[in-house]
């Protein structure tokens, strides 16, 4: 398993699924060698040891310097979850299997 992102915050998008993305200081660069709408499997890691597995989908978010200015968009993950699930700061999301080519579209 390769980890691809410690999340730093999650935003629910009804009937799509959970948006997290890494600290602004830490780009999830593990996620930039995947096509944009990507479907992942992934595997959840909480900081109480327990795991959730799931599918994923990278996405891109952008966020604003201090200043105002905008920064440049970075990778994030769309969690497909099939249950509702509180996905708190600091839990791991680990690539659980390679993706075939042909699912990198």
């Amino acid at each position: 398993m390769k980890k691809l992102l410690t999340i730093d915050s999650g935003f629910v998008l009804t009937g799509l699924g959970v948006l997290v993305r890494s600290p602004a200081e830490q780009a999830a660069e593990p996620l930039r060698r995947f096509a944009l709408y990507t479907t992942l499997p992934v595997e959840l890691v909480f900081a109480d040891g327990r795991h959730y597995s799931t599918t994923a989908s990278v996405e891109e978010v952008a966020r604003s310097h201090a200043d105002g200015s905008p920064a440049r968009p970075e990778p994030a993950l769309l969690l497909h979850l099939t249950e509702p699930l509180d996905v708190p700061p600091g839990t791991e999301v680990w690539l659980s299997a390679e993706p075939a080519p042909t699912d990198w579209l």
